[in-house]
């Protein structure tokens, strides 16, 4: 009988232990959002997971007018995850939150966008985002009512400044916050914030580096992640856009002009592109330390030997970032041609105006200054030159 009642009691403990265990399992794999929510009607309260490209309703409660207290819990949160809270009729709250937390939420219904949040980080900075968008917003639509009252050219000019302003503030603002908090997945939401329903805050080709950054730390923190993978083939997406359109749209566009460049030369100087306007000439990208690169330029010596004579010229831009290195290069090759270079740390500005992707690189322009051809190497670039020159 004292045998069984022990074995009674330990199993009763053992139990008692994995009940324990399995709640804090649950605990650190779940995130509960506890809700004071003030409200001036009868309404109801949503609760949404984001994914990457989709939604998945969690829970929901109906309120009633005044104050109403309750508590969200979802599980099997494995890592950091966005929310979307929803108040009928009013509009949505974006949050953050890291597995296992626990946060606290004070709402009032009929302001949405003055909630206060406690115990989430993550919550904190997407609230700075949507507060930031929502003031620009705000400065855009108020600019928007001036210029269609406005008569007069000049302050029509003028609120036109002021909402370009505005536009390059908030991009500014995203790409500061991106670089501050490249490790939080509220980066994610920098990069894809809209002022509409198609325009993004970072819509031009240089945020594709924006993107990059955020993808790959996703890609060291949570290689498995939906956000991970979807990020990824997007930015391969955005990267064929801009490879097959961009620069493409520009050939085939006979009347638009080229994107001036304007570097210093080995010697100082400042040299433009437009300058050399009226002869065809060889736009290249190259760098010192890339081997394909100085093999092409040996290749070039040869070419524009043959055809410099016949109104042929070659301005080439170097991504070095090492001013001796640079020099060197073109020193030792002796090469004969315009050669610039940005020394820029952080990469050529050039280099993204024009969408270069790897090196050596080329686009063949004409003497109307249109681009006719890209990337044309050895004999290819020399029956193009022949037709042309």
């Amino acid at each position: 009988m004292m045998i069984n009642f022990l074995r009674s009691k330990y199993h009763a403990i053992w139990m008692l232990l994995v009940l324990v265990l399995l709640n804090s399992c649950n605990d650190k794999n779940s995130v509960l959002i506890h809700v004071k929510i003030t409200s001036s009607k009868d309404s109801k309260v949503f609760l949404d997971k984001l994914d990457f490209s989709k939604s998945t309703y969690i829970d929901s409660v109906d309120i009633s007018k005044g104050e109403n207290s309750f508590s969200f819990r979802a599980k099997s949160i494995m890592e950091p995850t966005f929310f979307v809270l929803r108040v009928k009729d009013k509009g949505a709250i974006t949050l953050l939150s890291d597995p296992g937390e626990k946060m606290d939420l004070i709402i009032n219904a009929d302001k949405l966008n003055d909630y206060s949040v406690l115990g989430s980080k993550g919550s904190l900075k997407t609230k700075q985002l949507t507060n930031k968008l929502s003031e620009t917003k705000s400065k855009l639509y108020s600019l928007r009512l001036k210029y269609n009252l406005a008569q007069e050219p000049v302050v029509k000019s003028m609120i036109e400044q002021e909402y370009n302003a505005a536009i390059d503030s908030q991009r500014a603002y995203n790409s500061r916050f991106i670089w501050a908090n490249a490790m939080s997945r509220a980066s994610v939401m920098a990069v894809y914030q809209k002022y509409d329903d198609n325009t993004y805050v970072l819509d031009r080709a240089e945020d594709l580096v924006l993107f990059k950054t955020v993808a790959s730390t996703l890609k060291a923190l949570y290689p498995n992640s939906d956000y991970t993978k979807g990020m990824i083939a997007e930015i391969h997406k955005i990267e064929g856009i801009i490879r097959g359109s961009s620069i493409n749209s520009i050939i085939n566009q006979a009347v638009t002009t080229i994107p001036d460049i304007a570097l210093p030369n080995p010697q100082g100087d400042i040299v433009k592109l437009s300058t050399l306007k009226g002869k065809v000439i060889l736009l290249g990208f190259w760098g010192s330390w890339d081997q394909t690169s100085l093999l092409d330029n040996r290749e070039l010596l040869n070419i524009y030997a043959q055809f410099k004579n016949k109104g042929f010229e070659i301005y080439q831009v170097s991504l070095d970032t090492n001013r001796s290195e640079w020099l060197n290069a073109i020193e030792s090759a002796s090469l004969p041609w315009a050669n610039v270079c940005e020394l820029n740390p952080k990469g050529s500005s050039y280099a993204l105006t024009y969408n270069i992707t790897q090196i050596p690189a080329n686009y063949l322009i004409d003497r109307n200054h249109t681009i006719i051809g890209k990337n044309l190497f050895g004999d290819n670039l020399i029956k193009e030159l022949r037709k042309v020159l």
